[in-house]
């Protein structure tokens, strides 16, 4: 699977597999940004099985990562 057609779930897994190998302080940084992900796939912003690109074109519809996460 290209870079570009992959999914939020495999985007996800891949940054859960290689915080370790970071700094304490960007480590805290991808596991907030994982648990955004997590949040905005619990509202129904975005899907699992949708491709990062189209996730994204989503979250920019809803105003971005954390607006649609908010409420």
């Amino acid at each position: 699977m290209s870079k570009g057609l992959r999914n939020v779930r495999d985007y996800l897994e891949e940054l859960e597999r290689t915080k370790g190998d970071r700094d304490p302080q960007v480590r805290e940084g991808l596991e907030a940004y994982v648990e955004l992900w997590k949040k905005a796939m619990e509202k129904g912003v975005v899907k699992a099985e949708d491709a990062v690109d189209d996730a994204l074109g989503k979250l920019e519809k809803a105003g971005g990562l954390y607006k649609a996460t908010e409420g």
